[in-house]
């Protein structure tokens, strides 16, 4: 007689290996510096690629830990239903005590994801590079919590110092967004009502920290 079996429909630990050859494939190309216009075009794609399927990996494991947590206990559901919003269910549910940086790397994935739009003004020197002037954030957009502050040369969040223009997305921020995912998924497999498959990072066998290591490799 067949045995019934069940899984749940949790894709986080599928997405290491794609978010390991954006990686990879970032690394494989000289670093160009960014000037407060943009990166360059295969920069600014691979990092906003990469953001986006960390804070999809995240929210993935959020969803198995809420999955875990009513599970384990039905009557939270009669009770009140955890909260739904990755930051909001990591500070209040699982008492993580950097779910404002988790908020602002979930900024930046709604700026690429829904295409916040900007205005950037600049002049093109007959010497060469370009000069910045402004960048406006148009209204009706974006649904960022926090003002922009209007006389910002360069935008960015508070705490990771994230880009908030998608187009000024460099390897800079993949950095910044990779440590953060790691101290999170890290929390959730301490902490978190289910543990967290860690599981190596790429065919390489790397650990998310390798991956950061790589990444600061070439800045230098």
């Amino acid at each position: 007689m067949p045995v019934k079996q069940q899984i749940i429909s949790i894709v986080g630990a599928q997405l290491y290996q794609p978010i390991a050859d954006l990686v990879a494939q970032t690394i494989g190309r000289p670093r160009q510096p960014t000037d407060r216009v943009s990166s360059n075009h295969f920069e600014g794609g691979y990092a906003a690629a990469t953001i986006l399927l960390l804070a999809v990996l995240i929210e993935s494991f959020v969803q198995r830990d809420r999955y875990f947590l009513l599970q384990r206990r039905p009557n939270q559901r009669q009770r009140s239903q955890p909260d739904t919003k990755v930051p909001g269910y990591l500070r209040k549910v699982l008492h993580y005590r950097r779910a404002a940086h988790i908020e602002e790397l979930f900024d930046v994935r709604n700026a690429i994801a829904h295409n916040h739009v900007w205005r950037i003004d600049f002049l093109t020197p007959s010497s060469g590079g370009r000069r910045h002037i402004k960048s406006e954030l148009v209204d009706g957009t974006h649904q960022l919590r926090s003002p922009i502050n209007p006389t910002a040369r360069v935008h960015r969040t508070r705490r990771l110092r994230l880009n908030l223009l998608p187009p000024r997305l460099d390897r800079t921020d993949v950095l910044r967004s990779l440590v953060a995912t790691m101290h999170v998924l890290e929390f959730i497999a301490r902490r978190g009502h289910n543990r967290v498959p860690l599981i190596p990072f790429g065919r390489r066998k790397r650990s998310f920290s390798g991956m950061s290591d790589c990444l600061r490799g070439t800045f230098t």
